[in-house]
């Protein structure tokens, strides 16, 4: 750099004394090649290897580190959470069609995506132990650009030694230069933004290649620290499940028809309703027992097989089996002929209570129904009524009880009632066991088809707005003693189901997942029919209580609908007693009070690969300056391309710049003090000092005094 001219001397307007004689700066020379010092001992300076060492690895060591550290916890800490057993896995709620890219995007924001490790460490201190390298970062900053530096010195040695003034820096291009080669930020960056906008002239190499790396470590720095703010954003603590499969299962949540009393064969014969020397086929559902009257006369009776059983499941009060239910959505065509078909089925009272996750068996059964009041004929003049399909009734207080004479059984007109006629056919043409005549009791097919007939509810005046609906269409009448009636043709579907009963509720039913019916045998409508049709009390109260809650529907379908799902409910609890527990087909357990750590991998593996991207440039870096830099020589410029390079070449002497040091720090005479013997001629003058004073014309110059 060429030596400023000597000062002037100094005027009446110049501001300031000066207290010491004035040294003219050096005058500009020609470089003379490097000679061996006189009070030195190496022709280069040192520290090119150790330069290149720390911009290598000084980079590398907190990020390998840190990373290490990070990832080892990690892995360490990490719990593989089992799905379970494939049948018994929850759906992901995920569902790619109903995302939009906001959403997409704020989920990645929020939760970092859906793919996480889980792991056992505090989340807190996993963020801070991430966070840690952009903290020291901005301070690695020099050791990088002391590698791009490298390449500065070699390419304004090689400029000067080929004489191609054009390929050089100016010296306001050498300021910019040392800048990016001896600051961090964007400061630098923008001084050379500002110095190309504002004059319009050709940046030389090197500046563009510093540029471009200090822009670089810059950028990713930056994005380090943004994305170990998102990392530690998304790194949350979650409450998992932890699940253990079970090789075998132990518990029995499924039930199952009692092997011991519906076996192979269901059926036994018992002495028929009206005909006692005759006999009738009964389901395993049906028991009998033997009573005296009072003519000392013994006769038989039918009843609810473990009634006791069947009663405290419909209560609620039973201490092993609860009744279930499901929804699920389907075509009309697959259970009926509603889109939204409700099973209910037979379960175990601990089941949602345990932490056991299953795959079972159970009997489930579904029902739909529609109102025909408007296609039936209420008697004027009688209790009776007659439908267009062939059935007619003496009485709307007619049980329907199998193998009885409709007439004889009739109760007082002013009771409420409920009667349930079954048949053959879906058309209700064909009824089973109607009439004292009668042998063949029993629907022995699936589904089973019914009539339900209903008198005295709801016991209040429908002549209102609220019932509008129903009276107009003739669905809710009324009968010949002033009681509100209607009637319902009904189908009764039963199952042999298997379910997955997964975190206390049907996986997934809505999605028909974890719920697998197929259509029971025939002679379950037998077994399941046969409670209602001999018109048991505890078959007979469930029928009314039925009818009772649909009563109260405004409209067709919710009477209809009320009335099938009661019935269904019905059906499974007066089969209980006939129900055994079955060993479940599948079985896992599940910890639901577990915390653990959510570890999202889309921020960890983008802020692992930012640092590894940093420590990566500097290995590449540090690899050019030894193949293409010859570092040992380009050390010299490098050194000289810094704050002390340009104040020793400024302030020293020309002779004392050309002398060969091992460090920049021996150019200056300051310290030297055998050397300043020599320049003094023998006698050790005083330390030069640097000053500045303003000039003439109003600048400011600096001096040496």
């Amino acid at each position: 750099m060429a030596s400023p001219h000597p000062p002037s001397e100094p005027s009446s307007s110049e501001k300031g004394p000066v207290a010491s004689t004035e040294t003219m700066m050096p005058d500009e020379g020609s470089p003379k090649s490097p000679t061996l010092s006189q009070h030195g001992t190496s022709t280069h300076i040192e520290g090119a290897m150790t330069d290149l060492l720390l911009g290598a690895f000084l980079p590398c060591i907190p990020v390998a580190l840190v990373c290490a550290v990070l990832l080892t916890i990690i892995f360490y800490y990490r719990v593989d959470l089992d799905p379970g057993w494939e049948l018994l896995q929850v759906p992901s709620s995920f569902n790619v069609n109903n995302q939009t890219v906001l959403n997409e995007l704020t989920q990645l924001k929020s939760k970092g995506g859906t793919s996480a490790y889980f792991v056992r460490f505090n989340p807190g201190l996993l963020v801070a132990i991430a966070s840690w390298t952009a903290k020291i970062m901005p301070f690695l900053t020099g050791s990088s650009m002391a590698l791009v530096a490298f390449f500065a010195g070699r390419r304004v040695l090689d400029a000067t030694k080929s004489n191609t003034p054009e390929q050089l820096p100016s010296p306001h291009q050498t300021a910019l230069l040392i800048g990016l080669l001896n600051e961090s930020g964007v400061k630098p960056l923008w001084n050379v933004i500002k110095y190309r906008w504002q004059n319009h002239e050709r940046i030389v190499q090197p500046i563009p290649i510093a540029f471009a790396a200090l822009a670089f470590v810059v950028f990713d720095i930056f994005a380090i620290g943004a994305a170990e703010t998102w990392f530690g954003a998304a790194t949350k603590p979650v409450n998992r499940a932890i699940i253990s499969r079970h090789d075998r299962p132990v518990a029995s949540h499924g039930r199952g028809l009692d092997s011991s009393l519906c076996g192979s064969n269901i059926w036994q014969p018992y002495p028929c309703p009206s005909n006692a020397t005759a006999r009738c086929q009964y389901p395993c559902s049906i028991t009998s027992y033997n009573f005296t009257t009072g003519g000392n006369v013994t006769q038989t009776k039918q009843a609810i097989a473990h009634a006791q059983e069947a009663a405290e499941t419909l209560l609620g009060n039973s201490w092993a089996n609860k009744i279930q239910n499901t929804s699920i959505n389907a075509p009309a065509d697959d259970y009926g002929d509603r889109d939204d078909t409700k099973f209910y089925f037979l379960g175990d009272t601990t089941a949602g209570k345990d932490i056991i996750d299953f795959l079972a068996n159970t009997t489930s059964v579904t029902t739909s129904c529609k109102v025909v009041t408007q296609q039936c004929t209420i008697d004027a003049q009688n209790e009776g009524f007659s439908c267009p399909w062939g059935f007619n009734s003496p009485s709307f207080t007619f049980s329907g009880a199998v193998g009885v004479d409709p007439a004889s059984t009739a109760a007082s007109a002013n009771d409420s009632a409920v009667g349930i006629q079954f048949f053959k056919d879906a058309n209700l043409t064909k009824a089973i066991g109607y009439g004292s005549q009668s042998v063949e009791l029993f629907s022995a097919q699936n589904p089973v088809h019914f009539m339900l007939w209903s008198k005295g509810f709801p016991p209040i005046d429908t002549r209102t707005s609220t019932f509008d609906t129903m009276t107009s269409g003739g669905y809710l009448k009324t009968d010949y003693s002033g009681d509100n009636v209607f009637m319902l043709n009904c189908s009764t579907t039963i199952y042999s189901t298997v379910y997955a009963w997964v975190n206390g509720n049907i996986l997934s039913a809505d999605h028909k997942q974890g719920w697998y019916p197929v259509r029971a045998p025939d002679t379950y409508g037998a077994i399941y029919s046969a409670p209602f049709a001999i018109n048991s009390a505890l078959g007979r109260l469930a029928l009314s209580d039925a009818a009772a809650v649909a009563a109260y529907g405004t409209t067709p379908d919710k009477v209809a609908d009320t009335f099938a799902n009661a019935f269904s409910r019905a059906a499974v609890a007066l089969t209980a007693g006939i129900n055994t527990p079955v060993l479940n087909r599948l079985e896992q357990s599940r910890n639901d009070t577990v915390i653990l750590t959510r570890v999202p991998k889309i921020p960890l593996y983008f802020l692992v690969s930012l640092k590894a991207l940093y420590a990566l440039f500097s290995l590449i870096l540090a690899a050019l300056v030894v193949f293409f830099a010859r570092p040992a020589e380009a050390q010299e410029v490098k050194a000289r391309l810094t704050v002390d390079g340009l104040a020793a070449g400024f302030f020293e002497p020309k002779k004392r710049q050309e002398r060969a040091v091992d460090k920049i720090e021996k150019l200056y005479g300051e310290h030297d003090r055998a050397a300043r013997r020599d320049e003094e001629g023998g006698a050790e003058g005083a330390t030069k000092k640097v000053g500045i004073r303003q000039t003439q014309s109003g600048g400011w110059v600096w001096v040496i005094q």
